[in-house]
């Protein structure tokens, strides 16, 4: 069954690569192999990458690794920084992305069950990758709670994250902040208010989503990331202090999992995020 899932990755990576254009390599030398440092091992081991062409279509993604063997998989997207030892994420224009997604699909409700995503970050130059940017949104989302559905095969998807960490560029004024958008409720909304919305009330931005500050993001520095999910909870620490704990109730009959990278929301620009700790765990009753 395992060489069977093997081969079958293989194909997939291999037909993925061809139509995407997507190319692992690293002919000079000068990219640390992710699979190949041991602080990231287990993460890696553990997820799938989910990376776009970057000259591809808005909204493109491929996906390689699926079996958690990440051997091979270097390029000038994704690649350890030989002197720093931080795992790089990169990626060109809007609305694609270069992310590790933890293949665990877990609930959310169940007391004693506890899943957790740690992360060292530093985001290198948000302002300078906006520059040219004429989007209104101008974020670089790098830490997710996404959902699954109902199931592992994705019945009843709510095409939104639970939760996105962001680096934003404006902030009704606030500039250069980390945001926590936490989704409010389990409505699946669609496009913009009042439009395919069953639940008009419900979908209204300022109802469906939270925006809570998680301060200003430092430069030439790290900032800890601890998101922990569990017994109907989200909770993130950032250096160590708890800035959120937010009631999940409402999430109790979607399955989750955590997804970490860039995925950028600007225009003409490349996002780079620069990982030096990236761990996850899972703590279950026996």
């Amino acid at each position: 069954m395992k060489n069977h899932l093997l081969a079958l990755s293989a194909l997939l990576a291999v037909s993925t690569l061809a139509s995407a254009n997507v190319q692992f390599s690293d002919n000079n030398g000068s990219l640390g192999e992710p699979v190949n440092y041991p602080q990231f091992q287990h993460v890696l081991s553990e997820s799938e990458l989910q990376i776009s062409d970057a000259e591809g279509k808005k909204g493109n993604k491929e996906y390689f690794a699926l079996d958690g063997d990440f051997t091979g998989i270097v390029n000038p997207y994704f690649y350890v920084d030989k002197t720093s030892e931080a795992l790089v994420f990169k990626m060109k224009n809007d609305h694609l992305r270069n992310e590790v997604r933890v293949h665990k699909n877990f609930r959310t409700d169940l007391p004693d069950h506890f899943y957790s995503l740690r992360a060292d970050v530093e985001m290198i130059d948000p302002e300078a990758s906006m520059k040219n940017s004429d989007s209104k949104q101008d974020e670089i989302t790098f830490l997710q709670v996404h959902n699954k559905g109902l199931d592992d095969e994705g019945t009843h998807n709510v095409p939104h994250p639970l939760l996105r960490v962001v680096w934003k560029r404006d902030a009704n004024g606030v500039k250069g902040h980390f945001w926590a958008i936490i989704k409010n409720n389990a409505v699946i909304c669609k496009g913009s208010f009042g439009k395919k919305n069953k639940d008009k009330n419900m979908c209204k931005p300022d109802v469906a989503y939270s925006h809570i500050d998680l301060g200003k993001a430092p430069t030439g520095k790290t900032t800890a990331f601890d998101i922990t999910v569990g017994n109907k909870t989200l909770s993130i620490d950032v250096d160590g202090t708890n800035l959120v704990k937010h009631d999940i109730d409402y999430w109790r009959h979607l399955l989750s999992y955590f997804k970490a990278g860039v995925y950028n929301q600007f225009t003409h620009g490349m996002s780079e995020a620069h990982f030096y700790k990236l761990e996850y765990s899972a703590a279950e009753p026996k």
